[in-house]
């Protein structure tokens, strides 16, 4: 799956927000981080309501672009012991 940003700006902190199940063991983790991205940090979104084993969470990561470009970042949703992700995200970000 692919998500395009563009029209970030250099210096500009943007957020990609992927879903996963945290309780199952199943977690979104950056792969591949190019070297003028920076990666700020990442918090869970708690939803509305009671949170349920089970229940879908979003997790969002912040970043910020420290030079101009084209750069592609890499997440994969996995358990932490295992080493074959289940899924993948790809986000191209352009920075100017």
């Amino acid at each position: 799956m692919t998500l395009e940003i563009s029209a970030v700006a250099v210096g500009q902190e943007f957020t990609v927000r992927l879903t996963s199940t945290p309780t199952t063991g199943y977690v979104w983790e950056v792969q591949k981080l190019p070297e003028s991205i920076q990666l700020l940090g990442s918090d869970y979104e708690k939803p509305a309501g009671d949170i349920q084993p089970g229940n879908p969470m979003t997790r969002g990561f912040r970043f910020q672009a420290r030079k101009a470009g084209e750069y592609i970042i890499t997440f994969v949703l996995k358990r932490q012991w295992e080493s074959n992700a289940i899924e993948s995200y790809t986000v191209t970000v352009q920075a100017s």
